[in-house]
């Protein structure tokens, strides 16, 4: 106790007393079952410059963080002393309208970075998980969307520049304000799902869009995941350019889906003209390959189903893992996790556009992890053996004892710990959760 005061008082030294987290939030920065010495949460770069270069001085670690919802990602932490929140840097720096750029310190809500950019109808085209509260630091560390990507992209494509401050308390800054601006090396894409393990983010700069005049949801159920896998990809093929077709199964979001049924979602924006257009085009095509009870949903309760299907949450309860497979591959592979899961209540959601393939599967209390882990680990052998990768996003601390969260990196993990070296050479920032022996 007399140690964690003496940190305490060292820390706000150089944070002042406001920016460090009182003891009874600290259980909002608690993760895998790790309660961090101290949550600090510097109000500039200089702070956290000062904090980086105190922690290194005491050989303590550093896990960056933003509103604390990307948390549960990585590997467990070899040792957790410091939470470093960037939630006290929430300007907006720089808004161009009529370039479609701004520039946000790395704490700012997303929520909030899209009520200010809906004044002048354009907004940022990711969904995330979370998206009431995560930040656009942990969304860029993360390099977390939803199903906005299959328009838009990931966070990597919406990413024009960067600020961040290395272990060592240096800050550099990469890319720039304008879409054409990388010359050489691109180092926004070193950074951006890095986990904060290479740097901590203070400062972005991101391409934004109009916000579509007219946005529409339109569902379906089908008897079978081949029939709703083969429609939807028809869509994503086809001139009707959604901006998302999601597959949901054993998923229920407020009586919009059904229970059981594969259900297509698929979301289309743009002028009224031609979002009519797009219902009509799709409803035909999902009507000729055997769909039932199809419904065109807009307004609030679009917007509420449009929150449901984001990717899923992290919860206690279940673990989340994410594979990411070839188009081709996603129907194959979700009639296998229906067919074996079916009494285990697991919930499907396949990005179809994108091939990703979510899984959410219920955790009980006598779930014996090990045997959990073998079964996971067989999956991952098939998904790799079809040329795609297997990430278990979300699971309780005692499956992750054992099972690398990440799987192999194959022949790129020389490189990737020699990154890491170069760039955090005493394994300050995040130590263990991305590579395991780093």
């Amino acid at each position: 106790m007399e140690n964690l005061r003496a940190l305490h008082n060292e820390l706000e030294q150089i944070v002042g007393e406001i920016g460090i987290l009182p003891e009874a939030q600290v259980s909002d920065y608690t993760f895998d079952g790790f309660v961090p010495k101290a949550v600090v949460l510097p109000a500039s770069v200089q702070e956290i410059q000062d904090v980086l270069r105190f922690a290194s001085k005491k050989a303590l670690s550093v896990i960056p963080a933003g509103a604390g919802t990307k948390l549960g990602i990585g590997n467990l932490p070899q040792k957790v002393d410091i939470v470093l929140a960037t939630t006290r840097l929430n300007r907006v720096v720089e808004y161009e309208p009529a370039d479609l750029t701004v520039t946000v310190e790395a704490g700012i809500r997303l929520a909030d970075l899209q009520a200010e950019l809906a004044q002048h109808r354009q907004f940022l085209p990711l969904d995330p998980s979370y998206s009431d509260r995560c930040t656009i630091g942990g969304i860029v560390s993360a390099n977390a969307s939803g199903p906005l990507r299959l328009r838009h992209g990931t966070a990597r494509n919406q990413v024009l520049g960067l600020q961040v401050v290395h272990a060592n308390g240096t800050t550099v800054k990469s890319g720039g304000k304008v879409v054409k601006n990388v010359a050489g090396y691109d180092l926004n894409k070193l950074y951006i799902g890095a986990l904060g393990t290479l740097g901590i983010v203070t400062e972005v700069t991101l391409k934004l869009s109009p916000i579509p005049v007219r946005e529409a949801i339109l569902t379906a159920g089908f008897d079978n995941v081949q029939d709703a896998v083969k429609t939807g990809l028809n869509v994503v093929g086809s001139q009707m350019l959604p901006m998302f077709v999601n597959l949901l199964i054993n998923f229920e979001a407020g009586g919009a889906i059904p229970a059981k049924r594969p259900t297509l979602i698929v979301g289309f924006g743009g002028d009224p003209e031609t979002v009519a257009w797009q219902l009509e085009r799709c409803q035909e095509t999902m009507e000729q390959n055997g769909a039932r009870g199809v419904t065109i949903i807009e307004d609030k309760p679009r917007q509420h189903l449009h929150v449901a299907v984001q990717e899923f949450a992290a919860h206690a309860e279940r673990v989340i893992a994410k594979l990411n497979l070839k188009r081709t591959d996603v129907a194959e592979f979700a009639a296998q996790v229906v067919a074996e899961g079916s009494d285990r209540g697991v919930q499907v959601m396949a990005l179809l556009g994108s091939g990703v393939l979510y899984l959410a599967i219920p955790v009980a209390s006598d779930t014996d992890f090990q045997v959990f882990a073998k079964h996971l680990t067989e999956l991952r052998q098939s998904v790799t053996a079809a040329r795609g990768n297997l990430i278990v996003e979300n699971a309780p601390p005692e499956l992750k004892q054992h099972i690398d969260v990440w799987g192999s990196f194959g022949d790129a993990t020389g490189l990737m710990k020699q990154v890491k070296v170069r760039f955090d050479p005493s394994g300050l920032l995040n130590p263990g959760r991305y590579i395991l022996s780093i």
